[in-house]
């Protein structure tokens, strides 16, 4: 693929980006990767920042150009970081979708929804406001696990709440591990398409495409063995494993014959869906081999495939090895996602300058 090396420079400094929010030497992080802390904030759940780089220089307007980057974190279960962790598990389990914003038909994760929301209107200047200076030409959101989520929600309220030209300002979303908190709200595109029969402009191929992004806008980097990114999606393992039981598939076939299909606790979908342009990342199995083959994909159906599993596939042999079973929590570190993007990174580079 053409620009590898540029993208996947890019993917090494947003997967650093989405690590450093783990950090508490936060500042000294960012000045060594050439990088401004402008804003930070902390909640009893999260963490969200804001860091500007120089990218270029304007020849017309004798400025320079700037990318301004939003980062958002995961999970934190320890002390270190003052996390509430009891509201963090009852946010995490309102899985239950609401509305992304109104008249989208578009359902996000509640619990994400809610902590977005506890820092949104804070957030707002260095986005949309007088805080933004004009040498700001680019919107970059990223985020390990819940923060890639969170930075998704960010990158969505941007476009519709702020109404920010998403396309002249180059938003882009990195995920690392994340799992997909967005889906096509089907009881809303049923009810427009009767009530608004002429201005029904037919059914989005994704959630994206309703709120008015390019999948290409969003680069969700999965691993192959993490199981955090499958969460609420129908390749979790756990909603596949329901399938493959009689009474569960008739169930889930009586509610697509009642209700119709594509809605949510349908054979093709749990809660959420798919969203954005996958890099799948399948590492080697010995050192030698190194870290990563890459398989990209703006095709939804094959994104879908690339993540489903089994139960069965990672529990498969853990009495034996039960480090097995560990295997996919251990995968999604966020400090691996980081050491296979700078590994791409370096790689593409050593390519490019051999052709």
């Amino acid at each position: 693929m053409e620009n590898d090396d540029l993208e996947y420079s890019k993917a090494a400094l947003t997967a650093r980006l989405s690590n450093y929010c783990y950090k508490t030497n936060l500042k000294e992080l960012l000045e060594a990767d050439g990088y401004s802390l402008v804003y930070e904030k902390y909640t009893s759940v999260t963490r969200v920042y804001v860091c500007d780089r120089k990218i270029g220089f304007d020849e017309k307007t004798k400025e320079d150009v700037v990318e301004r980057t939003i980062v958002a974190r995961g999970a934190v279960w320890g002390d270190d970081q003052n996390v509430d962790r009891i509201r963090l598990s009852n946010q995490i389990s309102k899985v239950w979708p609401t509305q992304v914003a109104p008249n989208v038909p578009v359902g996000c994760h509640t619990g994400v929804f809610e902590m977005a929301e506890e820092f949104f209107n804070e957030l707002t200047p260095y986005i949309n406001g007088p805080d933004v200076g004009k040498e700001v030409k680019q919107l970059t959101f990223c985020g390990h696990s819940l923060g890639g989520s969170i930075a998704t929600i960010l990158a969505v309220w941007t476009k519709l709440r702020l109404e920010v030209d998403c396309a002249k300002m180059n938003v882009n979303v990195h995920t690392y591990g994340s799992p997909n908190v967005l889906a096509l709200d089907m009881s809303l595109l049923n009810k427009m398409e009767k009530e608004e029969k002429e201005k029904f402009r037919g059914y989005p191929k994704s959630a994206l495409d309703a709120i008015g992004f390019e999948e290409s806008a969003l680069r969700a980097h999965v691993l192959s063995n993490d199981i955090v990114p499958r969460m609420w999606l129908s390749h979790d393992p756990v909603f596949n494993t329901l399938k493959s039981n009689e009474w569960g598939a008739n169930l889930l076939k009586w509610k697509e014959e009642t209700f119709g299909r594509r809605g949510m606790l349908t054979m093709d979908r749990f809660l959420y869906e798919v969203s954005g342009y996958l890099v799948f990342l399948e590492l080697g199995t010995d050192n030698a081999a190194k870290r990563a083959v890459v398989k990209e994909t703006a095709n939804l159906e094959t994104h879908l495939e690339r993540l489903t599993w089994q139960l069965e596939d990672f529990t498969s042999g853990a009495q034996n090895n039960p480090l097995r079973a560990l295997a996919p929590a251990l995968e999604h570190n966020s400090q691996n996602y980081v050491d296979v993007m700078q590994y791409l990174a370096v790689n593409a580079l050593l390519v490019k300058r051999k052709q």
